[in-house]
């Protein structure tokens, strides 16, 4: 769906789904039996996004990328020139989070604020 997107356009991307090793994608890793793994005490983090969705970035470099998905995993991270953001819903707290995002004329993304609930 993105490879007719001419080379210079500015785009913003919103994927469901974290990219891969962002920090972005942080979650409890779990076993066969889908229970967290337990480490020196502790569960056990692993990334868990989507290598597509990382490579897509990479590729496409959007203005702004959008995800949610991990909901433990709130934040803001760089890719290339690509700013992704997950803000981090709690949904066992009916906590929904949001990000609002300042974009000039020109496409470029001029300032964030993530929401607190």
């Amino acid at each position: 769906m993105l490879a007719p997107l001419p080379s210079d356009a500015k785009c913003i991307l919103n994927f469901h789904c974290p990219p891969y090793s962002s920090t972005l994608d942080d979650a409890p890793e779990l076993d066969a039996t889908l229970k967290p793994v337990i480490r020196g005490g502790r569960p056990s983090i692993v990334p868990v996004g989507s290598r597509a969705v990382r490579a897509a970035i990479r590729k496409y470099q959007p203005v702004v990328a959008l995800h949610g998905h991990i909901h433990e995993s709130r934040g803001v991270q760089k890719i290339g020139r690509t700013l992704c953001i997950n803000p981090g819903s709690d949904y066992s707290s009916g906590l929904l989070r949001g990000a609002v995002i300042d974009l000039a004329d020109d496409g470029t993304c001029l300032d964030f604020l993530l929401t607190t609930g």
